[in-house]
């Protein structure tokens, strides 16, 4: 796509702070003024009305566009739908997205465009000075079309002029924005500014049409404080910082109407974490100074030692690091206003308020925003706690699903980091339609080569240092750029993505190759677990991993035996050989792997390293170190992704049931207990007994570990795809009950009893919900129409069963396996069956 774009000369970047290195965030250090924002006007020519206008645009940095004085979105019978933080993140050495929008219903007599750019991910502290530290451009293409059939088209090639105008003084994604109304906007009025002609700006990059989704506000999920506490001062209680002196506390609706005074705090709890932003309605005189610090956690008691960095039931934030995570309105004195930023995003679920003049806060919401995806998944059961953790995963995706998978919404990173890309893929296909979110990014890994040589990025799309500091090829994070695929082809039945994407493989494999059968670099191993697996063992682990990928994806690709894609199948067979025989030299002792570890012991049967008659050895002393280990869990990142599905492989569901409904520290249930509303980067991000982390790295939303939603959904509901026939072209419904009692059953742990789950496959929905009815197992279930499925119905396993005699009710008729042309095995009826609704007992 042809454009031009244009910057402001008069514009200068404020100073950069590289993120990770500035010292920790301190509420008083909220976002200062920088002089304001560059701003670029076109006045349509005069004459004759127009009775259509498109506008297509674009920018380097984050823009938003106004047409004769509102804000332009998509017109619809409903209302305006706003795209947010237009055009988002790629690497902007090699492409930007362009937005395109109709006009038409904004168009008068006279008319005017507006556009005001934000340095955004182009040169925000974001960027990490990736792209230059060079100022915000802007691009446009306007299409005019007349009653007589002409049509005029206009770039910013020439008649824009610009000015640093209107009340967004500064704005940045990590440290947030500063506007004060007192100022005009300049969709509104002009005269107030000095504007001079805009000057070209060069960019080589490709411009393209929007790919993948937007970013948009769920309208459906928008959240009012449960509660807010009016604090004013501090009391002593024995810490460093105190306490909050609180004057009042209220709940419920409207419970943050109140007047804040100088001296004041005000604490809003949304009862969520969040990403997205504070929308704040006033009462204020003219100049009044409101604050808005966000936190996703509170101090709890003021203590340094439990890492709290200010008064018990204040705003924590030390864990945004340099981030700021703030905001400032300067009221413009009318009766009622509403502040609500829109060149930045928050993770938050606290929001403290102070002012520097009497402020009556009228209203306060907390405006999520993820990238518009369908949702498809849904699971609940009979356990509360559970429920919370499906609950907290489900956010997790929302907030961590912006343009990118990010690893987190909140500090100063909100990067997309493969490693917990790739490692919740499943899981949230599960929950949201991901094919065009994922292709984008796919795009984003391929243009990643591009700076690292082959290898993928750490970080997609990449900001970080060139290859030579590493953040690029780290074993278990750059192999995303197969396993992404795969799960598109698995979830999806996409062979175009996986032919498209098949040369950007095929350049990360010959990456690999150069180390010899020591697999990529080993940066970060299994990040964060509570034992240490050896990083080259690791290293080594996944690159047979990838052999194998590759293969498969071959194989799916090839028509002919003894076509291209035939060929590089038995190549990466023959690689996978290879590495497996140079693994089992170096890590395989005895039948056993010399990384004793849960992950050791876990990569090792998942990659297929081990031969026939040393798994059941290994699998029982990966069992032995659970039940050691309290019946908990000692994996990170790579070894939880990997837990729950490996276990069920080797047969050993009633342990990944005892290891989900544990709550000792480390375990999924451990972070909810202690009040978690999203999934965190630690086992023990927080806990009442010891307080805050490792304040360095230490984010209470990040979405990694909620990775055992894809067991929940395949296993425990029994929903997945024929790997056959993918794309839920044939589906395997088979449900796995929690048939844990006596001494398999932990003390404290009472087995589930009842799950309920849907699915909306491409196929269409696929649900699956089944409980105990006394002693009778009763299994609900429907496959969509034109598609048929294996059925697998559990049978207790306390009784033997004669296939004989065995019988079960199908919709009220009772049937003999031999009746429905079923065999069992593994303890299930296995049998086929076509689309409809179905009760089996």
């Amino acid at each position: 796509m042809q454009m031009h774009f244009i910057t402001c000369p008069t514009y200068t970047l404020p100073p950069f702070r590289m993120p990770w290195r500035g010292p920790n965030c301190r509420r008083e250090d909220a976002v200062t003024p920088a002089g304001g924002l560059p701003c670029f006007r076109f006045r349509f020519p005069d004459g004759e009305k127009p009775v259509g206008a498109i506008v297509t645009a674009t920018a380097l940095g984050t823009f938003e566009l106004y047409c004769n004085g509102s804000r332009v979105g998509e017109v619809t019978a409903h209302g305006t739908v706003y795209d947010e933080l237009k055009p988002g993140t790629t690497d902007f050495r090699h492409r930007v997205h362009a937005y395109s929008y109709d006009l038409t219903p904004y168009l008068s007599q006279r008319n005017k465009l507006v556009a005001v750019v934000a340095p955004g991910w182009w040169s925000g502290r974001i960027s990490f000075g990736a792209f230059g530290l060079q100022p915000p451009a802007f691009g446009a293409v306007l299409r005019l079309s007349y009653r007589d059939g002409r049509s005029v088209t206009y770039t910013t090639e020439e008649g824009w002029e610009c000015a640093v105008a209107g009340p967004t003084l500064a704005a940045d994604l990590y440290d947030g924005e500063y506007v004060d109304a007192r100022m005009p906007h300049p969709a509104d009025e002009w005269e107030p500014y000095e504007w001079t002609p805009a000057i070209p700006f060069a960019y080589r990059g490709k411009v393209e049409p929007l790919y993948g989704p937007p970013v948009r506000v769920r309208e459906d999920l928008i959240l009012r404080p449960v509660s807010a506490t009016l604090a004013h001062g501090t009391v002593e209680n024995g810490t460093a910082y105190g306490a909050l002196n609180v004057r009042s506390k209220r709940v419920g609706n409207d419970c943050c109407r109140t007047t804040v005074r100088p001296g004041d705090k005000l604490i809003l709890d949304l009862g969520q974490n969040i990403a997205g932003r504070p929308r704040l309605t006033v009462s204020a005189p003219t100049g009044a100074k409101c604050t808005l610090t966000m936190g996703e956690m509170l101090n709890d008691t003021g203590d340094p030692a439990r890492g709290n960095d200010g008064p018990g039931g204040s705003v924590y934030v030390a864990s945004y690091r340099s981030a700021r995570s703030s905001a400032v309105y300067v009221a413009g004195g009318n009766a009622t206003e509403t502040f609500y930023p829109l060149f930045t995003y928050y993770g938050f679920r606290y929001l403290e308020l102070t002012v520097d003049a009497p402020v009556d806060v009228l209203r306060f919401e907390g405006v999520p925003l993820t990238s518009e995806m369908k949702e498809t998944g849904h699971i609940e059961t009979d356990h509360p706690t559970l429920n919370r953790l499906i609950s907290n995963i489900e956010w997790g995706r929302r907030a961590n699903y912006i343009f990118t998978p990010t690893d987190c919404p909140q500090r100063d990173e909100r990067l997309g980091w493969s490693g917990d890309t790739h490692i919740f893929a499943t899981a949230g296909a599960y929950l949201s339609d991901l094919r065009s979110f994922m292709r984008k990014w796919l795009q984003d890994a391929r243009d990643s080569q591009e700076t690292h040589d082959g290898a993928y990025a750490d970080v997609i799309p990449t900001v970080l240092s060139p290859v030579g500091d590493g953040f690029a090829g780290n074993a278990g994070w750059g192999d995303a750029g197969l396993i992404v695929p795969a799960v598109l082809y698995r979830m999806y039945g996409d062979r175009e993505t996986l032919r498209e994407h098949y040369p950007s493989m095929e350049r990360y494999m010959e990456y690999l190759s150069r180390f010899g059968y020591k697999g990529g670099r080993t940066n970060y191993g299994d990040w964060l677990a509570y034992e240490t697996t050896d990083k080259r063992y690791i290293a080594v682990a996944y690159y047979a991993g990838a052999a194998a990928l590759m293969a498969e994806h071959s194989r799916v690709l090839s028509e002919d035996a003894n076509d291209f894609y035939a060929d590089r199948a038995a190549h990466y067979r023959d690689l996978y050989g290879r590495i497996r025989d140079a693994f089992r030299q170096r890590y395989v002792r005895d039948g056993l792997p010399t990384e004793g570890t849960q992950t050791g012991l876990l990569l090792a049967l998942k990659f297929g390293l081990l031969e026939e008659e040393e798994i059941p050895r290994a699998r029982e002393t990966l069992l032995t170190k659970i039940r050691e280990n309290g019946n908990r869990l000692s994996t990170g990142f790579l070894g939880t992704g990997i837990l729950a599905t490996t276990l069920s492989e080797q047969g050993a569901d009633d342990t990944v049931y005892t290891l989900l409904l544990q709550n000792r520290d480390p375990s999924w249930l451990y972070s909810v207990e202690q009040g978690a509303t999203t999934v965190w980067e630690r086992w023990n991000s927080y806990t009442r007994e010891r307080g805050f982390g490792d304040v360095s790295m230490n984010s209470f939303n990040h979405y990694a570990y909620g990775a055992v939603l894809e067991w929940m959904f395949s296993r425990m509901a029994g929903i997945s795809t024929d790997p056959e026939k993918v794309g839920f072209e044939h589906i395997l419904l088979s449900p796995t009950p929690d048939l844990r009692k006596g001494e398999d059953l932990p003390e404290g742990q009472t087995p589930i009893l009842r799950v309920r789950a849907h699915y909306d496959s491409v196929r269409g929905r696929i649900e699956s919900a089944w409980e105990w009815q006394g002693e009778e197992f009763v299994w609900h279930f429907t496959v969509p129409d034109g598609v048929s499925a294996t059925v697998r119905f559990p049978l207790l396993r306390a009784r033997a069963y004669d296939p004989e005699k065995c019988t079960v009710t199908v919709n009220g008729v009772s049937y003999t396996a031999g009746e429905l042309c079923g065999t069992i095995r593994d303890g299930k009826l296995e049998f086929t069956l076509g689309g409809g609704r179905y009760e089996i007992r």
